[in-house]
């Protein structure tokens, strides 16, 4: 009589020899332990299975009397039909005396990386590994490493792409860097730390022996007398400076009015994006991908600030409010030289970027701001005041003092740039 009973496959081991199809190896579940199954059809191929679920091809052989694996691919990037016709590829290679471990090294070592390969590879597989505001800033830095890239400057300046990374000498980094140091310290130092991750991640793949971009202690310049420092601008700095920026093209013109008005750093106001702007509730989501500690940040803004986004929103299309001109669907980038410019323009010798979050902080707490709340509008990682302990258990975001702080700012800084604070003065005289 027959039997109606269910047959079932037998169950994958450490060894199991099976003809593989594409089907088949979709469908192997995630091993406790890594498994090997080897491929009936063409003999020497296996798919290694990881507890993790990775899968991937690899040619198992015997070469001088020792049984040696080389690896193929991640299964999905390498076909089932590659694997086999690379696996007859390295039978035929053992069949002439010559080991496939060591011709694949080999061709490796004779085709080795340039300089820009190795970048692009860092960017690819590396970058994506950081937050966002880190990525847009390595990938703006990044330019000013290719000669012929990035800023006018750099474009002599760099090195040469098509050169190859393994014959990068450490001189030449160390002079590079301090060309640059000379009148950049600080863009110096930050391009030594890409220059330094690039060659990492190159030395961990075998492109390069050392780091030689690793531990470089640039001089530092002695601070003159002309030094800026971040300073609390006064009443008729103010006024002269907000009178420039109604002067400067846009998108700086409005940002510099953002930064004045409310307050949060450069960097992050640079990545505001239309999506964060919440017109109907009058607030700004900073997301933690682009605050400097990675924590979310709400921004409630006040009336000016209000004005200037919507008076750039027709004029800005794509996802950032301070779209780059030359670069469309990017950011603006750091506005040093803007900055300057108006330095020039204004005789304001004090005025630079990070003065702007300086003053609106201390005006802030002037106008009877506590530091608790300075310190959530400011998005400090630590508390105002209190301890850390009590930072950890207390976690309202004071969104109805900010707002009421910031509004006041509004109104004095208004009646600073309209000549109604000087009226007052004279009244009170």
């Amino acid at each position: 009589m027959p039997c109606n009973c269910l047959v079932t496959e037998r169950p994958i081991t450490m060894k199991t020899k099976k003809k593989l199809t594409v089907t088949f190896i979709k469908g192997i579940d995630t091993p406790e332990k890594r498994v090997e199954i080897y491929d009936s059809f063409v003999t020497g191929l296996i798919v290694r299975v990881t507890k993790k679920g990775y899968k991937s091809f690899a040619y198992r052989y015997w070469y001088d009397g020792e049984s040696k694996q080389l690896t193929i691919g991640k299964f999905g990037d390498v076909k089932l039909a590659e694997a086999r016709e690379k696996v007859r590829e390295f039978k035929r290679m053992v069949n002439e005396g010559k080991d496939p471990f060591r011709e694949k090294k080999k061709r490796k070592e004779e085709s080795p990386k340039t300089f820009k390969e190795a970048i692009e590879e860092y960017k690819k597989k590396y970058l994506p590994t950081l937050k966002k505001s880190t990525q847009t800033d390595y990938k703006y830095r990044i330019k000013h490493l290719l000669k012929g890239e990035g800023a006018r400057e750099a474009k002599s300046r760099g090195f040469d792409g098509d050169r190859y990374i393994k014959d990068m000498k450490r001189f030449e980094i160390i002079e590079y860097l301090e060309g640059i140091a000379k009148n950049a310290p600080t863009q110096a130092q930050r391009i030594q730390a890409l220059l330094s991750g690039i060659f990492k991640f190159s030395k961990n793949r075998q492109w390069v022996d050392e780091n030689i971009a690793n531990k470089i202690r640039l001089k530092s310049r002695k601070k003159s007398k002309s030094t800026r420092q971040n300073v609390n601008l006064n009443n008729e700095q103010i006024e002269i400076l907000w009178s420039a920026f109604d002067g400067h093209a846009e998108p700086v013109s409005s940002m510099f009015k953002i930064l004045l008005l409310l307050g949060q750093r450069a960097g992050e106001t640079r990545l505001m994006k239309w999506k964060y702007i919440d017109l109907k509730q009058q607030q700004w989501i900073i997301p933690s991908s682009d605050t400097k500690n990675g924590i979310k940040h709400y921004v409630p803004l006040n009336e000016m600030a209000l004005d200037v986004i919507k008076t750039l929103k027709p004029w800005m299309s794509g996802k950032y409010v301070f779209e780059s001109p030359v670069n469309k669907g990017k950011p603006i980038g750091s506005q040093q030289k803007a900055a300057q410019r108006i330095r020039t323009k204004t005789n304001v010798k004090d005025f630079n970027i990070h003065s702007l979050r300086t003053t609106v902080a201390t005006r802030i707490a002037e106008l009877g701001t506590s530091p608790q709340v300075l310190s959530k509008i400011l998005n400090h990682k630590k508390p105002g005041e209190g301890s850390m302990i009590t930072a950890i258990y207390n976690k309202y975001d004071y969104e109805k003092e900010k707002r009421a702080a910031l509004n006041r700012w509004n109104d004095y800084l208004e009646s600073i740039i309209t000549g109604k604070h000087k009226k007052i003065l004279k009244l009170n005289a």
